[in-house]
């Protein structure tokens, strides 16, 4: 495993002993402290889910060895070395309500306790905020972030998309109504096939319109598009009470708005 792992290795320790899983985040926790001896995060985590007090006293102690002012090891120290039963030599550390070793306060719960970190921006995250991505555990800002560079339209992308999609959204309904209905029984197999052709076809037409660009709601827009061009049609066929009549714009406007929403994400 590379150095780039570590820092996944060591928030998917953490996750798993928030979870409860102890003997997956030892293990875990285990593999980035070998792997990387001066891993700071991995010691404090690691004395976290060992089960003896002389094993977490080891790791409290190696954290003081990497680095002498951490707060959060002198804590935990002063804790297990009066559960063994001494006091550890020198003034009195931190108090005992400090917060458990390795843990700290998610940024947007500071009441939520955790010792999950965003591995992106390093500010920690409790178990409802964070986002499992195939790099690891990260905070919504940072997933924000990273999507507002892949979109990167504006909205004035979204009104070029309504004013494609639209009209062909009323056209295609009125076909669907007015000529697919004739069919008969064989309405529904021939909107089967047709209406995703149709709908894909006015995504592509949007997509051609904003010359290629992303946008986050994009395929919501041109889907609403597609639900308004049918709305007349299944109004008139409802109050008219051809209730079977309403079965080719229904089968567009359903697979239609899931084909647009699956092309233009």
């Amino acid at each position: 495993m590379n150095d780039t792992s570590i820092p996944d290795l060591v928030q998917q320790g953490l996750a798993a002993a928030r979870v409860g899983d102890i003997e997956d985040a030892r293990r875990l926790l285990q593999d980035a402290t070998r792997q990387t001896p001066d891993n700071i995060a991995a010691w404090l985590g690691l004395a976290g889910v060992v089960e003896s007090l002389a094993e977490k006293e080891a790791c409290f102690n190696k954290v003081l060895a990497l680095d002498p002012d951490n707060s959060e090891a002198k804590a935990g120290l002063v804790r297990v070395q009066q559960k063994l039963g001494y006091q550890p030599a020198g003034p009195p550390q931190e108090p005992v309500s400090e917060p458990d070793p390795g843990l700290t306060y998610c940024y947007r719960h500071p009441q939520t306790q955790t010792g999950l970190r965003c591995n992106r921006c390093n500010r920690p995250i409790c178990p409802k905020c964070a986002r499992r991505t195939p790099v690891g555990f990260r905070c919504p800002d940072c997933i924000r972030e990273q999507e507002e560079k892949y979109y990167s339209g504006g909205n004035l992308d979204y009104v070029i998309a309504a004013a494609i999609a639209l009209p062909l959204s009323l056209l295609a309904a009125a076909l669907f109504t007015f000529v697919l209905n004739r069919f008969g029984f064989f309405t529904i197999i021939i909107g089967l096939f047709v209406a995703p052709a149709v709908a894909g076809f006015i995504a592509e037409a949007v997509r051609w319109g904003v010359g290629r660009r992303r946008s986050r709601y994009l395929s919501r827009v041109v889907a609403g598009c597609v639900i308004l061009g049918a709305a007349p049609f299944l109004l008139i066929l409802l109050l008219a009470g051809n209730f079977f009549a309403l079965l080719a714009p229904g089968i567009f406007v359903f697979l239609g708005t899931a084909t647009v929403l699956a092309r233009l994400r």
